[in-house]
This record gives C-alpha cells, structure tokens and sequence, in this order.
C-alpha cells in the first residue's frame, strides 16, 4: 500500500468527521502557497505588535 494510499485509508476509516476541517487546513500548512492567507497576514501583525524586533546587523555575534 502507497503512502497516499494509507494517508487516505486513515481520513477515511480513522478520523472523526469534526476534526475533517482541521486536519485539512493542517495539510494546507505544507504546501506552499504564492501569497499570505489573510489568517496568516493576521497573525504576522499581531505578532508585530507584541514582539520587538531586532536587525541581524546589530546583533553582536561574538
């Protein structure tokens, strides 16, 4: 049996149907994507917001 082929077997036999959603929005996170979710924009920004960023320049690295 493939890979692919157990993949499917377990989302077809295994997992609940309430957790359908999550794992596919789980799946979507390993393929990559040309542009930013709107979820993803989102969290940058928050983060933005509570995190100081700092610039790979004026780390001192010794």
């Amino acid at each position: 049996m493939s890979t692919r082929e157990m993949i499917c077997d377990l989302i077809n036999y295994k997992v609940p149907a309430t957790d359908l959603e999550l794992l596919y929005q789980l799946i979507l996170k390993f393929i990559p994507a040309d542009t930013a979710t709107p979820d993803e924009l989102e969290a940058l920004a928050e983060t933005a917001k509570e995190t100081e960023f700092i610039s790979h320049d004026s780390i001192n690295w010794d």
